[in-house]
């Protein structure tokens, strides 16, 4: 075998290996979802069930406190997903054509203060939350995760805009188009990937957290769903099988839209990453 050819099948090799290595756990999450109580401690292992069931996900259906989860998930992602493009738009609009001077210190500045481990915020943030009265709200999370989302989603919209011309904007004000007007009919649309990797992001990360959720919230009536599952892990044993069924479905409002646009996302990761 040629050299080109056998380094064409050793990356192939190494990406099936990589895919493999990186799905399997998603997979035997799946499988055990769908197993009978049973089937999944068994020993030796079953690596596919004789008789699959739907019992897990209609046991976690069935529970209100997964269900009201789900929706305290779905409100706070959606509320950082919506306030963190609502600000860091015209904040990177203004950061890189309106200000005159010191724009890449403020954004350096503003990507800076992502450098600090999550651990140093967390007492801070308590007492500002306990203060104001938003602990164990799910406003309170969302000021808490706009803390993290809102300096990068700025820094990645911004470095999609420094790529637009700017006599495209010319040619716009020229026309009569004002700072408003031009941010919605000629920036959002010419910097779409970076506004949709950016909501990805702040949608991503507000639904999946962890840390910021158990701290801040202590009764169920503000619990997100990763801070559940911790409670489903029961304190002398495990049922498996349902808590799979519930990450499963936890995992899917994640999966699926990032699956469909998944082309868009890369394109803008690729833009903000290497051009900023």
């Amino acid at each position: 075998m040629s050299g080109p050819r056998l380094a064409h099948l050793m990356a192939h090799l190494t990406l099936v290996a990589t895919t493999v290595f990186v799905l399997f756990p998603y997979a035997w999450m799946v499988v055990t979802s769908i197993k009978p109580v049973a089937d999944v401690v068994s020993f030796p292992i079953i690596w596919w069930p004789a008789r699959p069931t739907l019992d897990n996900y209609a046991a976690i259906l069935a529970d209100p406190r997964f269900l009201r989860s789900l929706f305290n998930s779905a409100v706070v992602a959606i509320a950082v997903t919506g306030l963190s493009l609502a600000l860091s738009i015209p904040a990177a609009y203004g950061l890189t054509r309106l200000a005159r001077r010191g724009s890449r210190p403020m954004l350096i500045g503003i990507l800076a203060s992502q450098f600090f481990p999550p651990m140093v915020f967390f007492v801070p943030f308590y007492i500002i939350l306990q203060t104001v009265g938003l602990l164990n709200t799910l406003s309170g999370l969302v000021f808490a995760y706009l803390s993290v989302t809102l300096p990068i989603c700025t820094w990645m919209i911004a470095t999609s805009l420094r790529d637009i011309p700017v006599e495209i904007e010319e040619a716009a004000r020229i026309d009569g188009c004002g700072d408003i007007a031009m941010i919605r009919r000629i920036i959002l649309p010419i910097a779409a990937p970076g506004v949709v990797t950016a909501g990805i992001f702040a949608f991503v990360l507000s639904w999946q957290e962890y840390i910021f959720a158990l701290l801040y919230t202590t009764s169920e009536r503000a619990q997100t769903a990763p801070v559940l599952m911790f409670y489903l892990l029961g304190q002398h044993q495990i049922d498996y099988g349902r808590l799979m069924a519930a990450a499963v479905l936890l995992s899917i409002p994640i999966a699926v839209p990032f699956a469909l646009i998944q082309r868009l996302y890369r394109s803008g990761l690729t833009d903000g990453g290497i051009k900023g």
